[in-house]
């Protein structure tokens, strides 16, 4: 960027104009904002002599992404955007993170001697120069965004660190599997720490993937899988056949798959691993299950239900007979829900029983049966079973097949509370679930209650959150024509050290409620069809799970992208 003077002669205070005026050249020919919105920018960044850039980034006018684009097309460079691509954390090993952060930087690819290196400043000859020298090949320099790549680097760097502090040896890449059993060895603690890495980011789940080349290993967060950094490859047999001793399980088998689990604690935390390992092509994926014994201290306040329907479903769930299903898909938070609504209604009167394929969250306070198919002991078996040990209100981990729906209803009809969940997209879908297995109409329509659909979306980072601009087709998606339509100003995480590059640190609960009054039990006596129901249910003013979704974006507490992705309609 030039400095000009006014007049020549006479020094002045540089004033760096050429930017600002290039920008604004290109905004006003491109058509991109308004001629009047770019013009009062302009005015402004002129005014308090900052660059234009940063003054439409703080209006919110333009994303840190689309500044970024107009901007490597003015600099004639090649622009990444480094979310439409997934780049390998491994090559963090290529430069140090004192470097990587210093000059806001990373080596995106490796190919043939070549190295794409995404930087914030493609003119920053020193920084270039040095990863060509360190790493003695070519390096093709691309544009990408600071917000992106300052959440790549956390990503790749601070997720390294429980490798390093195994303090793996280059001499441990030729591991046996024998090797992996010596309680001396290093391939232990990294098991150890790999699982502490992931409950301290709050991880469901690890992937320990082999391919070709290299090891992945990536875990789950807030629903949503992230990659981190992994150990060579040559690690993978000796990684495996750690788990499978702690898991105690037959090391000698590598090609069929196998199931387990294993109790892990340290200073912080206690918590049960659920092994899965299923062999591959290029070796024995690996997946782990983490399960935190949290249910027993979550309330309904805690679940983030809209008000209308927690005092509904407190109201509902007070029933001393009839049926109440919670719906969504796997991971939504079903079985959570469930256990805060039996704490809200246990107490020593009542005898609650629980049948459950497995047992992920032990309750004292129940009795709580696992399902064993080996030992003939089915959900439909157990469920004659309990209702022979006078129970007050039983819940079925899941309604899956047409013999457990009969006994359930049943059940529910019979003087017992009956609690469960199906696999529906919502609330009013579940009355066509129990039809598809066979449960006729009128026992329909005598049993059900109510239906909770449920979803789970991430909670927008508190630290990095700012205002944004969605684009018109996310807001179509949750119901909104346009940003005509917004009352209130959307927000966004653009990336930290907390939420690890993503944005996001936690989940909440997206709900609709749906209670079968005598309306609605008239039209599935009628046999009418969901639309037909779900058209009367609007009527009556029945908040749906997209509407819950828009307030909680108007409350800051997630983004119209979560909601879209998780409860926005096609």
């Amino acid at each position: 960027m030039r400095a000009r003077s006014r007049r020549p002669g006479v020094w002045r205070q540089p004033v760096f104009v050429n930017a600002n005026d290039e920008l604004r050249d290109q905004l006003l020919r491109e058509g991109v904002l308004p001629p009047a919105d770019v013009e009062a920018a302009y005015k402004q960044a002129e005014e308090v002599g900052l660059d234009l850039e940063i003054v439409l980034r703080k209006s919110h006018r333009l994303s840190d992404t689309h500044l970024t684009a107009l901007r490597a097309l003015r600099q004639g460079v090649t622009y990444c955007n480094i979310g439409d691509f997934l780049p390998a954390l491994s090559n963090a090993a290529l430069v140090s993170e004192e470097l990587a952060r210093r000059h806001v930087m990373f080596p995106l690819f490796q190919c043939d001697g070549v190295i794409t290196l995404g930087i914030k400043d493609p003119n920053d000859l020193t920084a270039i120069d040095q990863v060509r020298r360190l790493t003695r090949q070519e390096v093709d320099v691309v544009l990408a965004g600071e917000t992106e790549l300052l959440g790549l680097i956390e990503r790749a760097y601070g997720t390294s660190r429980y490798i390093e502090e195994t303090s793996v040896a280059d001499s441990l890449t030729e591991l046996s599997d024998a090797a992996a059993l010596e309680d001396n060895q290093p391939v232990i603690r990294l098991v150890e720490n790999l699982i502490n890495e992931a409950v301290r980011q709050g991880a469901s789940d690890i992937h320990i993937e082999p391919t070709e080349h290299e090891l992945r290993i990536r875990v789950r967060v807030d629903g949503v899988l992230r990659e981190i950094a992994a150990p060579p490859l040559a690690l993978h047999r000796a990684l495996v056949s750690r788990i499978k001793v702690i898991a105690k399980l037959d090391i000698s088998k590598t090609r069929t798959p196998q199931d387990g689990a294993f109790h892990h604690r340290n200073v912080e935390h206690e918590v049960v691993i659920r092994v899965s390992i299923l062999p591959s092509v290029f070796g024995e994926a690996v997946v782990l299950r983490i399960l935190r014994n949290e249910s027993d201290s979550v309330t309904l306040n805690d679940l983030g239900m809209p008000q209308r329907v927690l005092n509904r479903f407190r109201a509902v769930i007070s029933n001393a007979h009839g049926m109440i299903l919670v719906s969504g898909p796997t991971g939504s938070g079903k079985s959570t829900t469930l256990y805060a609504g039996i704490k809200s209604i246990v107490c020593p009167q009542k005898n609650i029983i629980a049948i459950e394929d497995p047992v992920e969250y032990r309750n004292s306070r129940i009795r709580q049966v696992q399902v064993n198919t080996e030992a003939d002991l089915t959900f439909a078996n157990g469920l004659r079973s309990v209702l022979r040990q006078d129970p007050d209100v039983i819940m079925v981990g899941e309604i899956r097949d047409r013999e457990t729906a009969q006994i359930a209803v049943q059940a529910a009809l019979t003087g017992h509370l009956l609690l469960s969940t199906v696999h529906t997209n919502d609330s009013i879908s579940a009355i066509a679930r129990l039809r598809d297995l066979g449960v006729p109409e009128y026992l329909i329509s005598s049993s059900l209650l109510a239906v909770l659909a449920q979803r789970l979306c991430r909670r927008v980072c508190p630290e990095c959150k700012a205002p944004e601009s969605p684009p018109e087709f996310l807001l179509r998606a949750i119901g909104l024509e346009s940003a005509e339509q917004l009352d209130f100003e959307p927000m966004r995480g653009k990336g930290c050290r907390r939420c690890v590059g993503s944005g996001y640190v936690g989940r909440v609960g997206l709900y609709e409620l749906f209670e079968l009054n005598e309306t609605f039990s008239e039209m599935v006596v009628r046999g009418e069809s969901s639309e037909a129901i779900r058209a009367a249910a609007r009527a009556a003013g029945m908040q749906f799970m997209v509407q819950d979704g828009v307030e909680k974006v108007r409350a800051g507490l997630t983004t119209v992208e979560e909601v879209a992705r998780v409860a926005g309609r096609a």
